[in-house]
């Protein structure tokens, strides 16, 4: 064999590798939009103000003090976005993210609250839902790219107003839950 041959059937088993990885991300999936209940939610949670991305770090630190310090294991992380980075400065994007504790350690919430945690309960709502594969960081990329357009298209075709959107990392179901309370306009 050439060494042209090898390397075309190298760069095409690379290209077929990279599609496939993206595949498994989440890349190709159809974004279905759903109107839906969701919640109560108990929220651990700290406030951030900054760059978005700043929240993975809030997550992780909020999941380590639960887990550590009260032997509280949670499983879906959150970030709930308040304003639209196309339109508001990295400086000034507003956010909170946490930890949504289990059904199963609500008897917890008193004492996370006497001990300075900011704890939110959010009530049943109903709202606009979008499930994505989370298999990893890259997941969550794709998911902004591809979910965000697909939800704006709908709250404008829909005569809708859009508010915070909650991003749940659900580590368990392997699934990122894109969840938007909405008014009517």
């Amino acid at each position: 064999m050439s060494v042209l041959k090898i390397a075309l059937v190298v760069i095409f088993l690379i290209i077929v590798a990279i599609v496939l990885f993206l595949n498994y991300l989440g890349l190709f999936s159809k974004i279905v939009i759903e109107e839906k209940e969701m919640g109560p939610y108990v929220l651990v949670y700290e406030d951030h103000k900054g760059d978005y991305k700043g929240t993975r770090k809030i997550q992780d630190n909020i999941y380590n003090i639960l887990l550590n310090e009260y032997g509280i294991e949670t499983f879906k992380g959150f970030g709930v976005y308040y304003d639209d980075p196309k339109k508001v400065s990295k400086e000034e994007l507003r956010s909170i993210a946490g930890c949504i504790l289990e059904e199963a350690d609500y008897n917890n919430i008193e004492k996370l609250k006497e001990n300075n945690l900011k704890v939110k309960e959010t009530s049943k709502q109903q709202c606009i839902v979008v499930e994505f594969p989370f298999k990893n960081a890259f997941s969550v990329f794709i998911g902004i790219m591809k979910v965000y357009p697909e939800i704006n298209k709908f709250v404008e075709k829909n005569g809708l107003k859009q508010k915070e959107i909650m991003e749940v990392y659900d580590v368990l179901a392997k699934k990122i839950i894109y969840i938007m309370n909405y008014i009517d306009e």
